[in-house]
């Protein structure tokens, strides 16, 4: 009975424990439909039985980049692609962590992989916005045959150059998550780190989340009936 009344007492506990909201819910379901968009069209690319499927995801994928630019430009305060951008930044003091190489190294710290890491990060992030356009375009311009066949050998190009920048992404947070410096995917799931403090992201947007769903349900349903 005692062990009952502990086990409930730290269920509690940890009920309560104090959380911050860092991710509001659109970007959240952006990289969700992002990931399932790039990773569907890549596995349906050479097969011509799912190639309207493969399209139909291409221009998915075209569409949420369009969303997170004017998202990135008019939406909240923490999503703005300057905030994204002033991360590059950590180039210049990067500079610094090769003055005496290879000395410096023995001085690298856990601040210096933070470093390096955000700074990979949101060169993957950009890289990944740019590339999924050219994927996009070029892919239409093979759909529609406006091109000859090295359209199609640039689209795939762009497929693969992508495929490496999710690949180097994922790689960095392991990384990360092995140094014990990040946790992972958890905070893009639910949103939120533990901890005090106040929330990153003030509102959830939830509006918003649920006109991005049903644009991208939408346009998928008549696309593909």
């Amino acid at each position: 009975m005692t062990h009952n009344i502990l086990h409930h007492m730290t269920a509690s506990i940890q009920e309560r424990a104090p959380s911050r909201r860092i991710v509001e819910l659109p970007m959240r379901l952006f990289h969700t439909f992002m990931a399932i968009s790039f990773v569907g069209a890549y596995i349906t690319a050479e097969s011509e039985r799912f190639r309207l499927l493969h399209v139909s995801l291409g221009y998915t994928l075209f569409g949420l980049v369009v969303f997170r630019l004017l998202w990135g430009m008019w939406g909240s305060r923490q999503s703005r692609l300057s905030v994204a951008w002033r991360k590059l930044d950590a180039i210049k003091e990067l500079k610094a962590d090769f003055q005496n190489f290879p000395e410096s190294i023995m001085r690298w710290n856990a601040q210096t992989l933070r470093k390096w890491a955000t700074l990979v990060l949101t060169m993957a992030a950009f890289s990944t916005l740019l590339v999924s356009i050219f994927i996009s375009l070029s892919g239409y311009a093979v759909y529609n045959e406006i091109a000859g066949d090295w359209m199609a050998e640039i689209h795939e190009l762009f497929g693969n150059f992508l495929l490496m920048a999710v690949l180097l992404h994922i790689a960095v947070i392991v990384l990360l998550v092995v140094a014990k410096k990040s946790q992972g995917l958890r905070p893009m799931w639910s949103g939120r780190r533990p901890g005090a403090g106040p929330d990153v992201a003030k509102g959830n947007h939830v509006w918003m989340a649920a006109l991005l769903s049903l644009a991208v349900a939408s346009f998928l349903f008549f696309q593909l009936t």
